[in-house]
């Protein structure tokens, strides 16, 4: 139980120093991938250790099953004797109070469980819905991928599907010339490549089951932030810069529920990071602060454990 305990309280320092720390640190977006990368450790390892957890304390319930007392006992010593108190006040034995405790932990989990399965589903079934219908009323290209769709809002987003689709609108491809056109798809193929949608529909979904976790709530707006930068990059690594910029102020538009647009998140944040030098510096210190934090929060747990096995660490009287 001391593990678990201490597990539990390393767990609960992420929830609380973590949305700080990553704020400040991915608030320029000048490492985007490596914020990325830090946001979904820190949300990672928190997920992984709540389920570690409730698996400790399931199979010590069930080894000692036979012998609730001793259960019981080693939980008083943790919990500071909160099962006998509320057994002697029921009147029931620990056997039955264990089984109660157990039953209300499986039912909220399988509540958050099938609720996070549901909000992940919702946002899947009406992407692929999305992806099929425009493939169905706009125009094929060239390209297999884009599709054009007549509306008169200059706009461009891609949305995953089978297959997946970047939708362009007439009146962007009427606003954009060929080479801004060019770098905004390279944008939306970018997303497709590198799965974003299903980074940002699980966090979605994450923070939709825990909207009180301040973790859960900013690691999903900050990681799309971040994944938008992300294919910034990628794109203005093959057509420059200046057109993907010119393109997006072109494109400030907002897109439907649950797609990737080219210019609907921090636009002016991601403006003034592409004209800033890949030499710069601030994205060096970026990248090693950040690279810092992730090897922290992934070896946490694992040092967490250790310390506890070996009496280091006492998270109980």
């Amino acid at each position: 139980m001391s593990i678990a305990i201490c597990l539990l309280l390393y767990s609960v320092a992420v929830l609380v120093a973590g949305p700080p720390l990553l704020r400040a640190l991915t608030r320029r977006g000048h490492a985007p991938r490596f914020g990325v990368a830090a946001w979904l450790t820190a949300i990672g390892t928190v997920v992984l250790v709540w389920v570690a957890v409730a698996g400790t304390v399931v199979v010590e319930m069930a080894r000692r099953w036979d012998y609730p007392r001793s259960v019981a006992a080693s939980c008083l010593v943790q919990l500071r004797g909160v099962m006998t108190v509320l057994s002697d006040f029921v009147g029931v034995s620990p056997q039955v109070t264990l089984g109660a405790i157990a039953a209300v932990a499986a039912l909220v989990a399988i509540l958050a469980g099938g609720r996070l399965a549901r909000t992940i589903s919702g946002l899947r079934t009406r992407s692929l819905e999305h992806a099929e219908a425009v493939r169905l009323v706009g125009r094929r290209t060239g390209d297999p991928d884009v599709v054009i769709v007549e509306a008169p809002e200059p706009a461009a987003y891609c949305v995953s599907g089978r297959p997946s689709a970047i939708v362009v609108t007439s009146a962007a491809v009427a606003a954009l010339d060929e080479h801004e056109l060019t770098a905004v798809v390279a944008h939306e193929r970018a997303h497709l490549a590198g799965h974003h949608s299903l980074v940002v529909t699980t966090l979605r979904g994450l923070a939709a089951v825990f909207p009180k976790l301040t973790l859960m709530r900013e690691g999903a707006a900050h990681v799309a932030r971040l994944l938008e930068m992300c294919a910034d990059d990628a794109s203005a690594r093959r057509y420059g810069s200046a057109p993907l910029l010119s393109g997006l102020i072109t494109l400030c538009r907002a897109a439907p529920a649950g797609a990737l647009a080219a210019a609907d998140v921090a636009v002016l944040a991601r403006a003034e990071r592409l004209a800033v030098l890949s030499a710069d510096p601030a994205i060096g210190r970026a990248r090693a602060a950040l690279s810092s934090v992730i090897a922290v929060l992934a070896a946490g747990p694992v040092v967490t454990v250790i310390l506890a096995t070996s009496g280091a660490l006492l998270c109980g009287p």
